[in-house]
């Protein structure tokens, strides 16, 4: 950080206050709200004077549930302001009772407010402007705590993850370099602000002074054209659409293009769309690729990733090139290119022994730097201490890629699997819209949803599991799109629908439904694509 540099996120974003010319874009494609981002900044002080007339101080920590609405950012930067924490909780988790679990985060905590999250004993805050400078903090530091971010919970009970204004800072920095963005740049988030991909894409559009267009996920995938139009005069713009948007972005981009001539200046000025948060697919890519390409999207605009929580968001990066350079294509399933560590971080991939591992082989993803969060405890520096991601991976020409999560690793007679690369197999079928692995004693049932209008080939996909990977699945399940869970971030939560998982007095393998949370992104589930294009090529 150069000298000079604001060493809190509280100070960073202080400075849209001098920009009159940059705005901030709430809404969607059919009604929206345009705010400059000067006058926005009066709004976040103003909001930051209510919540101290309401009792809450410097330190305190707030539970809030993070919408895409003015209200629900104005209260997320008014806590910043006002130098509180802000502790950003899932709206779900799969399996778990709502207000258990908002239970648990306060006592975790030590919370004795929140902002939309009712009950628990807690001092619900109304958005009631204040005046302005009421309850400041002085000055922070850098390792001061800045805000509190919960996993996705896709494999276990969510976590708190404890962030530093310098972990934040740092990895905006990151993410801005990467991106090569600049001030007059926008960005468009179209993602949950619950997600972190959504509430670091947020913070690091204003930090860096973006024009930022917050768009509601589910009205964006149904009609993205609107969407995009909105971003056609910008300098350069820069996004962020994990594979399973991309996925819907390309039906709905083929579908539209079938009835109009498509603009092939609409993704003139993109030149950043990171992809990440689960597994990259090289059909999706490709099917993406394929429909945006009359409408002038660029492919070297793709930036493939690999995230965690612990490292705020981003922890490597990779330009796509081409399929044969960005994907390694040598096995049953085509594994994306996830790039070298972000400035700020150091990778190395480790066997079970602690060693260094040799380039192409598996082992244990391991990261340290300044980017990274104080451990669990929040006492841990992980500048010098390496940090075990849980993700298994190797590195090729210092590049990294993922086998998939520790968790995820099947033994079936001495073979190992991993579900992810499973799933990947079985989504390449042309009937198969999407696929989850679930573990099932020493073995794995494969649970399919069929595209609208196909039915699952249950003892084809049972064949090629076989072929590709040496070992059979106990059972191929056909069930409706409606019966994958999902959690708050929109990742198949796997332990959750492993434990519904059931094989009957005759043999049969059924997946329980009853009490599943619906499918969500955010409120309502995505639309289903009514197209083959979603894994054509």
């Amino acid at each position: 950080m150069s000298p000079g540099s604001p060493v809190t996120l509280r100070e960073a974003l202080a400075a849209m206050a001098d920009r009159p010319e940059a705005t901030v874009t709430f809404g969607t494609s059919a009604r929206r709200e345009e705010i400059g981002q000067a006058r926005f900044a009066q709004q976040v002080a103003a909001a930051a004077g209510g919540f101290a007339r309401q009792g809450v101080r410097a330190g305190d920590r707030v539970v809030l549930r993070i919408g895409g609405s003015r209200q629900s950012v104005l209260a997320l930067l008014g806590l910043l302001h006002l130098g509180a924490v802000p502790v950003s909780v899932k709206p779900r988790v799969p399996g778990a009772v709502t207000g258990q679990y908002f239970a648990t985060v306060a006592r975790q905590q030590g919370a004795r407010h929140s902002f939309r999250v009712p009950g628990q004993g807690l001092t619900e805050l109304g958005l009631v402007p204040g005046p302005v400078g009421d309850g400041l903090p002085a000055p922070g530091r850098p390792e001061d705590l800045a805000l509190v971010q919960y996993t996705s919970g896709s494999t276990g009970t969510p976590r708190p993850i404890p962030l530093s204004n310098r972990a934040i800072l740092g990895n905006i920095g990151a993410i801005a370099s990467v991106a090569g963005m600049r001030e007059g740049h926008a960005g468009l988030i179209a993602l949950p602000l619950h997600h972190d991909m959504g509430l670091v894409g947020v913070l690091t559009s204003l930090v860096r002074g973006l024009d930022l267009v917050i768009e509601e996920p589910g009205t964006f995938l149904r009609r993205p054209v609107a969407a995009l139009r909105l971003m056609r005069g910008s300098e350069r713009v820069h996004s962020a659409l994990p594979d399973f948007m991309l996925r819907y972005l390309a039906a709905r981009m083929a579908e539209t293009a079938g009835r109009q001539a498509p603009d092939a200046g609409l993704f003139g000025a993109w030149s950043t769309v990171f992809c990440g948060a689960e597994p990259i697919r090289r059909a999706t890519v490709r099917a993406f690729l394929d429909a945006t390409r009359p409408w002038g999207f660029d492919p070297t605009a793709l930036v493939f990733g690999y995230g965690l929580a612990e490292a705020v968001l981003m922890a490597t990066s990779h330009r796509y090139v081409d399929d044969a350079t960005s994907f390694r294509l040598d096995g049953p399933v085509a594994t994306a290119c996830l790039g070298g560590p972000v400035p700020g971080l150091a990778l190395r991939v480790v066997d079970e022994a602690g060693r260094e591992c040799a380039a192409g082989r598996t082992g244990a993803v391991q990261v340290r730097g300044a980017t990274l969060f104080d451990g669990y405890d929040g006492a841990t520096d992980h500048r010098g201490v390496w940090f075990d991601t849980g993700d298994l991976g190797s590195v090729r020409s210092g590049l990294l890629h993922l086998s998939g999560r520790r968790d995820d690793r099947i033994s079936v007679n001495g073979v190992n699997v991993f579900a992810t690369d499973v799933e990947q197999a079985v989504a390449a079928e042309a009937d198969v819209a999407e696929c989850v692995v679930l573990p099932y004693g020493a073995s794995f049932a494969v649970v399919a949803v069929a595209r609208r209008g196909r039915r699952i080939d249950a003892a084809g996909i049972a064949a090629r599991v076989t072929a590709d990977f040496a070992v059979a699945p106990l059972a191929v399940l056909d069930v409706a799109h409606s019966a994958v869970v999902r959690t708050a971030g929109g990742k198949p939560a796997r332990g959750h629908m492993a434990d519904r998982l059931e094989r009957t007095d005759d043999g049969r393998f059924v997946l329980r439904t009853d009490r599943t949370p619906p499918a969500s992104i955010d409120g309502p589930a995505p639309p289903q694509p009514n197209t083959d294009a979603t894994e054509a090529g």
